[in-house]
Parts: structure tokens; sequence; C-alpha cells
């Protein structure tokens, strides 16, 4: 077994750092390489099987890991459901320990074992990935701690639904095509059958620090349910005006988006 540990200190409250770890959920829409998230399953008030994705080089990678998270005692453990070979076993946990001044240490351990024979050399190629990834990924966190409340504030999201002559299967195949650009800088993931996740990257246009969306395509007779949500959160200072615009304009683009994939269907 292999073990490594790594800590930051932020100046942040501990049960705000630790919520923002532990709401996967919702972290794709703040971190800039979270994809998506789901809570598979749950086996306890703090015990569940999350489904994760992020964008690792420009494509996405997913996984899916146990963790249990002990609010009280600021504590996440995890376990990877079934690590990458050569890895056997991937586990770890996050500490927030709190600081007389109001701060926090932030401490993530990492243990990994290998498969019987494998080349030694991959022990030193996961340590550095983790040795590379994890400080940027706690000092990310710790950045986030200070701007999150505005950027929820000046976050805007526009549902909309259209019915569809076509299979699911069809029109599903057909979705990423209307994502702007041609979904040149958009990274696309299909999580379950009926579902695609996409996300903009890597970077942003100016005063945009997320874009992200969802289609979900349910199958009746006579044709497709087709479900498209889209989330942009702005970079502030934002006013109520910006923001006005922002959500007008976002409610425009699921419109017209959702006109061109019914008009695609019906070719």
């Amino acid at each position: 077994m292999t073990e490594l540990t790594h800590e930051l200190t932020a100046a942040a409250p501990a049960r705000l750092l630790f919520d923002l770890v532990a709401d996967v959920v919702e972290a794709p829409q703040y971190f800039a390489t979270h994809l998506h998230a789901e809570i598979v399953r749950t086996e306890s008030a703090e015990r569940d099987l999350v489904a994760r994705w992020v964008i690792d080089g420009g494509s996405p990678r997913g996984w899916r890991l146990w963790r249990v998270r002990d609010t009280e005692n600021l504590l996440i453990s995890f376990e990877h459901e079934t690590p990458r070979p050569p890895l056997t076993a991937m586990r770890g946990e996050w500490r927030f320990e709190r600081l007389p001044d109001g701060g926090t240490t932030m401490r993530v351990r990492h243990s990994f074992d290998l498969a019987d024979g494998a080349d030694p050399a991959a022990v030193d190629k996961v340590a550095t990935q983790l040795d590379d990834n994890v400080p940027r990924q706690l000092a990310g966190i710790a950045r986030l701690a200070g701007s999150v409340e505005a950027l929820r504030r000046d976050t805007v999201t526009s549902v909309r639904t259209v019915r569809v002559k076509a299979p699911r299967d069809d029109i599903a195949a057909r979705a990423a095509g209307t994502l702007p650009d041609g979904g040149a800088h958009w990274v696309c993931v299909e999580p379950a059958e009926g579902q695609l996740v996409f996300k903009r990257h890597p970077e942003p246009a100016p005063q945009l620090h997320s874009s992200t969306g969802e289609f979900r395509f349910t199958e009746e007779q006579g044709g497709t349910t087709v479900r498209l949500r889209r989330t942009v959160t702005l970079t502030g200072p934002v006013s109520e005006e910006e923001l006005r615009v922002a959500r007008k304009q976002l409610d425009a683009d699921v419109r017209d988006q959702l006109t061109e994939l019914a008009a695609a269907a019906a070719d």
C-alpha cells in the first residue's frame, strides 16, 4: 500500500469547505474540471454511492466511489468501487480542521494498492498525478469559498421540453450537434441511456464562470419528449439588469436549441 497526504490552510470556515466538497451534484457548476455527478445509491443518511465525471485533458473521465460523510466531525471518507488497472484499491479521506483564527486546515489522504506483478513504475505515476492534481484541487476549493455565495446569486437556469415525432435513439444522436459552435468547445458525457450532459470547456467567454446543460430523452408512444436544462453562472460584479438580460438570452438559446433539434429530427 502507498499513502500520500496533502494539506492546505484556507481562510474560510471549515463547514463551508466541507459542504463544497460534499455537494458533488452542485460542484460541476462551480469547479472548472467537474463535469457531472449523480447519487447512484443511498444506504444511509451519510453513506452513498456516487458516479462522477471530470474533464481530464479535454475529455470526460468517470468512476464510481463509495463515500461516508461525517458531518459532525467534518470528515469524508471514500473508496473507489472499481479502481482503474493496475490499481486494485484507491481509498482515502478528507478532513477539515477548525483553526482558532476561523480558518481551516484541509487535509486529504489517498492510499492505493497495485495488482501483483504490476510495473513498480506505476506507483510513481499515480503518486505524481496526485501530487500534481490534489494541491490544485485544494487551492481551487479555497478560492471558491470566497466567491461561491456571489456565484450562486449570479446563476440562471432555463428548462424547456418539446415533443418530437422520432425514436429516442435517433433524437439523442442528434442532440450534441445543436450545441453552440457545433460542440467544438463543449465536453459531453452520457451518464445513462436517455441522458446527455454537456459543459463548455476549457475557457468560458468573458464574464462567464461556467455554462452547463443536460438533455433527457423519454420515449413515449408516437415519439420522444425532450427536456433541456441549461445553467449559466456569471462572474461579478453583476447587476440585476445584467442578470435579467442573461436569463432572457438563456431562455431564447434553449428555445432555439430545441427548435433546431426538432427540425433535425423531422428531416
